[in-house]
């Protein structure tokens, strides 16, 4: 087993937790095959800790843990939307003469002592020279209790200088985003760029942006959410300003910086009905088509201006009318199902990996061991999670025969009842058993072990209603699956899928009981 992916499960048991190794596995393969999973089951089961605690492993550490010897060089990296950067806080001197930089240290001393986090420099405005022209840029101080050294690439209407400057023409028609610029000093507030991707600087760059970073959010959904305004913000009308909330501004980070992971986790996601307020997300994720160019995805209007509006945000003080879901961003939503959450529909269902946690084993939490379930279902390397792919049917054609005449053979069981699953399910597994293939192994055990998981996942999980519809649907399903006639006498350890025959065994079991029965309970 590779090291990252080693360190991925320990990294739960050093924070005492014991989960499954199965469970982690199908979540860590869950998010990277689909960037939605919704983590369902009874309160305190530690559904929420597993997003929480999920790390990827940086790109620092894929480097074989190279240590970068140079003194951090004054450089600047072009965002994705030409808005901010950072500058190392060590390049101040060569920025700054020494009057400014006394000045720099009262100011943010200043600002501690009143808590305040805001911007506690005014703005500097310097002049790069380049083989193209030239062009200015600013900067200021942020965050006094732990400065940072903004840079800001256009004038914003937070500036208090009456200079005007606006790099970004000159950055879009002659670099990328992502081009890192290394600076040399003429003289002062004037420079020139020495070089473009230097490898040295582009590393201490890297170690820079991921240690100011924050690549996870946890967001508390409230039961009052009746639209998208809590996480896609909307036009302040008193104060002339549009309003981004902590959801719009993470994934307006995540854009910034294609290069990493960055992880949404909506807590409590049911108390609320989701199509209220997700089905906007979930419909610009469900958009996306591959095509020679890349991939390319419908977006989500923010507001009907045709120019860029000024916002509450001191990250993002300007917002275009319409973003795109980054492909970098992750969401985990968490529920629990009780008499005063909401259900879901099967158009949420249908977009998501849904991972169930109703197990509890005290003997084993009593004694502080790992669960060993399934120690073959175990990541050997850990999946790649800035290699996002779309679904599509390449996934599926690739599936082993075996596995394709599984996945036939009980559509057409459910199609018999009109409940059958379509051709995006058909390669969204297609996809999960890939990547399967890629970060466990090829054997045909694992990847009917895959399947397993997938039919509870994604086949399975909008099942629901009376004992008339579901009665025969679920008897012709454990039937084919177990090879057993009398379903009452299936042992569900002995089959090849365990897991939704035990599931489906304690749907019947209900149904029968009590004349309704639902996957999500």
């Amino acid at each position: 087993m590779g090291q990252a992916a080693e360190q991925y499960y320990s990294n739960y048991t050093n924070a005492g937790f014991y989960f499954p190794n199965s469970v982690l596995t199908t979540y860590a393969l869950s998010l990277a095959s689909k960037p939605f999973v919704i983590l369902s089951g009874i309160s305190g089961t530690g559904k929420t800790k597993i997003a929480q605690l999920f790390e990827v492993p940086s790109i620092i550490n894929n480097s074989q843990n190279e240590t970068v010897s140079i003194a951090p060089k004054l450089s600047i990296k072009v965002t994705e939307d030409f808005g901010r950067f950072n500058f190392f806080k060590e390049s101040l001197p060569n920025l700054l003469n020494e009057d400014e930089i006394e000045d720099w240290e009262k100011r943010a001393a200043d600002f501690v002592q009143r808590n305040n986090n805001g911007n506690f420099t005014e703005t500097y405005v310097i002049t790069i020279n380049d083989e193209h022209g030239s062009f200015q840029l600013g900067f200021y101080g942020q965050r006094a209790a732990s400065p940072l050294v903004r840079g800001r690439f256009f004038k914003s209407n937070q500036d208090k200088i009456n200079s005007e400057y606006d790099a970004r023409e000159h950055l879009k028609t002659n670099y990328k985003p992502g081009d890192v610029l290394e600076l040399n000093r003429i003289s002062d507030k004037n420079y020139e760029v020495a070089s473009v991707n230097d490898v040295q600087i582009r590393k201490k760059q890297t170690e820079l942006e991921v240690s100011s970073l924050e690549r996870k959010c946890f967001i508390s959904v409230r039961s009052d959410w009746t639209d998208n305004n809590e996480l896609l913000g909307y036009y302040n009308l008193i104060e002339k300003k549009y309003h981004i909330p902590s959801f719009l501004e993470f994934v307006l980070t995540a854009k910034n910086y294609p290069e990493y992971p960055f992880f949404v986790i909506l807590d409590e996601m049911n108390l609320s009905k989701v199509e209220h307020y997700f089905s906007d997300i979930l419909s610009c994720s469900e958009s996306r088509i591959k095509t020679d160019d890349g991939v390319i995805q419908e977006s989500i209007m923010l507001h009907n201006g045709t120019d860029r509006l000024e916002t509450d945000s001191e990250t993002f003080e300007n917002i275009q009318n319409s973003i795109e879901i980054p492909l970098n961003l992750y969401i985990t939503g968490t529920v629990n199902i009780d008499e005063s959450t909401y259900s879901f529909s099967s158009k949420v269902l249908d977009r998501a990996n849904v991972i169930e946690f109703n197990d509890v084993n005290l003997v084993n939490y009593g004694g502080g061991q790992q669960v060993q379930d399934d120690s073959s279902f175990k990541l050997s390397t850990f999946p790649d999670f800035l290699k996002y792919e779309v679904p599509a049917k390449k996934h599926y054609d690739s599936l082993n025969e075996e596995i394709k005449k599984y996945l036939v053979d009980l559509n057409d069981i459910l199609k018999t009842h009109n409940l059958h699953f379509g051709y995006r399910i058909a390669n969204e597994i297609g996809l999960f058993i890939q990547n399967t293939s890629t970060y466990i192994g090829t054997d045909l055990a694992i990847l009917k072990r895959a399947l397993d998981y997938q039919l509870i996942q994604k086949v399975f999980p909008k099942l629901n209603g009376e004992f008339a519809i579901l009665e025969e649907p679920l008897r012709e399903v454990l039937q084919y699956l177990s090879k057993t006639e009398d379903i009452h006498k299936i042992n569900s350890d002995a089959t090849e899928f365990p897991n939704t025959i035990a599931k489906l065994e304690r749907m019947y079991k209900k149904l029968s009981k009590t004349g309704y029965a639902t996957f999500i309970e």
